[in-house]
């Protein structure tokens, strides 16, 4: 009865939204300047609307001349003071909501997310749904093992609450949809992460025939295979008795504990089966738990790729590896249409999107091009233009162009620019880095002669390499380092106590480090005059071997 149901339901999607995306792109051209004219008109009104005229724009050259390109801090004003009860300084539409991420000057970013939002986030959502459905046979006929974001992390001293939208998403699906679902949404309320994972992996090994594994990042299924090797007794116990109590052991609030309950079954037969698979293999793996996988959906562009081939080697056979898509909390950037190729079409019925070859941004040079302008091969800087207030938004993302499905260019995410590195959506800013840095240092009065901090994709791991005069580091100066960058970066904070990513390491480098780094990119073709460091950067565009100057 369920899959005679999701059938009809993917029908629905086919006919009332998926060939309506397939005709716009199409004409990709018309149906993105057709969509930043409606947004602007939207907006016009508004005080950025007021300021730059928006009224008077009639095309996208107008557009292009009129509205300057914006980071986050030059759009922070006007949503501080929307958020302070003045709704029509950016959007026209007041917001239902924020989105919270992590910003560059240690304050934290809040996104408008309006009504129309979530209409077009679970529009694609659907979309995409379809195309799984479409290209890989059964891939609903089991549980969807989803792990998503809370929908609700917090209040604004209005009362306005933030969150995120893939848990939004989550908890407003169609009730045939949520009901496939192995998780309840009460368990991300779960702040601490320790017991959020073992709450997953919990309801996860009671649920026996699963057939989609669903996260933005490949590292939060890694973490569930170890919390389930650590605590594989206490989980077995669990599904034998649907003892909440026992398992959570009084370390999460009541109110979860109240919430999760309805939800908590006995299941004595699969107690049974877990303990049979744990004497024959001596631990519980994916692919014995649920030999059912048909697909994995989640990131596999930029650093996540890196841990793919580990996440496999866990799955059964034959599993399909979907890309998620390119998001953020800012927007939705691409919709995967192709499952089979992973082929990620830019959201063009919702987001307005402009692209900067690399070398031009590196020389400060702003020229654009539009969507249907961009080149197979190619990485650009990204630009997009949205309905919740972005306006010639930069979030300083290279992307690539894949391919092309129909007339409209495919992309991908390859990593952040210069100055921003992530592993597992942390997005840590040089800024941050320096500050940390700085006041580390000033608290231990070690005069910094050089620093670098490099992230290190092959071990999800930040290392800062530091030149001092100072004869001794203190013992307490690399969990000092961590906890200021945690204080500038809750993200990061959030990941290390996940386990996604591990606490940056200092090491210390011998007089001369700075002088020979410079030779080395003297000679590389950087002029000397013109010589700047990037404090943070990905270890791999490095060609430099710091370690080779590490005092031992």
């Amino acid at each position: 009865m369920i899959g005679l149901l999701i059938y009809l339901k993917m029908w629905v999607i086919r006919f009332r939204y998926f060939r309506k995306l397939e005709r716009d792109a199409k004409r990709p051209r018309e149906t993105q300047e057709s969509l930043l004219l409606e947004i602007l008109k939207r907006n016009a009104a508004t005080d950025f609307g007021i300021k730059f005229n928006l009224s008077a724009i009639r095309s996208y050259t107008d557009y292009q001349r009129i509205v300057p390109v914006h980071t986050y801090e030059e759009l922070r004003p006007y949503i501080e003071k929307q958020i302070s009860g003045h709704f029509a300084s950016l959007t026209a539409t007041p917001p239902v909501m924020y989105a919270q991420t992590s910003g560059t000057t240690g304050k934290a970013k809040y996104i408008p997310i309006l009504e129309e939002s979530i209409v077009a986030y679970k529009r694609a959502q659907k979309i995409a749904s379809y195309a799984e459905y479409r290209d890989v046979p059964g891939i609903f006929s089991g549980k969807i093992l989803a792990v998503v974001s809370p929908a609700i992390e917090g209040y604004l001293e209005n009362g306005m609450p933030y969150g995120s939208m893939s848990g939004i998403v989550y908890k407003n699906m169609p009730d045939i949809v949520r009901s496939q679902y192995v998780l309840p949404s009460e368990i991300f309320e779960c702040v601490d992460y320790e017991i959020k994972y073992q709450l997953i992996a919990a309801f996860a090994l009671a649920e026996e025939n699963i057939t989609v594994l669903a996260s933005a990042n490949p590292s939060t299924f890694l973490r569930l295979e170890e919390i389930i090797q650590q605590h594989t007794d206490k989980l077995i116990h669990f599904v034998a008795t649907g003892d909440l109590m026992s398992l959570v052991d009084g370390s999460i609030d009541k109110e979860v504990v109240v919430k999760l309950l309805p939800y908590c079954r006995v299941n004595a037969r699969r107690a049974e089966h877990l303990k049979r698979i744990l004497s024959k293999h001596g631990a519980l793996k994916f692919h014995d738990l649920w030999p059912n996988i048909k697909a994995v959906v989640t990131w596999t562009s930029g650093s996540c790729g890196l841990l793919i081939p580990k996440l496999k080697r866990l799955l059964p056979t034959e599993v399909a590896i979907i890309e998620m898509g390119y998001l953020s909390s800012e927007f939705r950037g691409t919709i995967t249409l192709d499952c089979i190729r992973n082929l990620g079409l830019p959201a063009i019925q919702d987001v307005f999107f402009e692209f900067i070859e690399i070398t031009d941004w590196s020389k400060d040079i702003h020229t654009t091009l539009t969507i249907e302008q961009i080149e197979a091969g190619k990485r650009y800087y990204i630009l997009v233009t949205a309905l919740h207030g972005l306006y010639r938004y930069f979030i300083n993302d290279i992307i690539e162009v894949t391919g092309k499905y129909e007339n409209t260019p495919t992309i991908s995410f390859v990593q952040k620019g210069k100055g921003v590195t992530s592993f597992s959506g942390e997005k840590l800013y040089e800024s941050q880095v320096i500050q940390a840095v700085q006041q580390t240092c000033l608290a231990f009065a070690v005069e910094p002669d050089f620093f670098i901090m490099l992230a290190d994709e092959a071990d999800f791991s930040y290392v800062l390499y530091l030149e001092s005069k100072t004869s001794l580091l203190p013992v307490t100066f690399t969990a000092l380092l961590n906890q200021t960058i945690g204080e500038l970066n809750m993200e990061y904070l959030a990941k290390i106590q996940s386990g996604r990513i591990k606490s940056a390491t200092v090491n210390r480098l011998k007089s001369g480090a700075l002088e020979a780094f410079k030779k080395h990119c003297i000679s590389a073709g950087q002029r000397e005059g013109q010589f700047k460091i990037v404090k943070l950067q990905y270890r791999k565009d490095v060609s430099f071997s710091f370690d080779e100057y590490v005092e031992v």
